[in-house]
């Protein structure tokens, strides 16, 4: 005679659960074989930053440098904008102020320097990143078989990580 459905099956007829697994490591990797090769991820991400990543199934790793790919182009139009502002406003004259007689120079020019440090600065990250995004699919792409398991745990006032890479 079947189970009415209000009914459940005895607990000690159905046995153990089985444990829950808790690991954070990724699963293996299926083939040995990166999807693309490592000369073709290092010219992906030099042409942009986190394609290669993004290719080689590294989404957090091609988002980061994405992101500060785009945050850089922000920051570089943004400081292009400001030192043509002040070398534009740097070639105005000033009235003097009261009780001088004339103009004098425009406290803009001082400024200058400072903007084009700006622009050069940002420009400079912007090749970083596309270095370093290179040079970190390509040794991705070459690592690609290496098994790597990463483990995290925490307690009420300590956490840790263990990364284990057999040799």
């Amino acid at each position: 005679m079947p189970n009415a459905s209000a009914q459940s099956a005895d607990s000690t007829r159905v046995g153990p659960t089985p444990p829950v697994q808790t690991d954070t490591a990724p699963a293996p990797r299926q083939s040995a074989r990166p999807p693309i090769s490592s000369k073709r991820a290092l010219l992906e991400s030099l042409a942009v930053p986190g394609w290669g990543q993004a290719s080689l199934h590294r989404s957090t790793a091609g988002g980061l440098f994405a992101a500060l790919e785009v945050a850089s182009i922000a920051m570089l139009v943004q400081s292009k904008k400001e030192l043509a502002a002040a070398k534009q406003l740097a070639r105005d004259s000033v009235l003097a102020p009261a009780g001088s007689p004339g103009y004098v120079a425009n406290t803009y020019a001082a400024v200058i320097p400072a903007r084009k440090q700006a622009v050069e600065d940002w420009t400079a990250l912007l090749i970083f990143t596309h270095l370093i995004s290179g040079a970190d699919a390509f040794v991705a792409a070459q690592l690609w078989d290496v098994p790597v398991q990463v483990r995290g745990q925490s307690g009420a006032r300590e956490a840790s990580i263990t990364v284990t890479v057999p040799f």
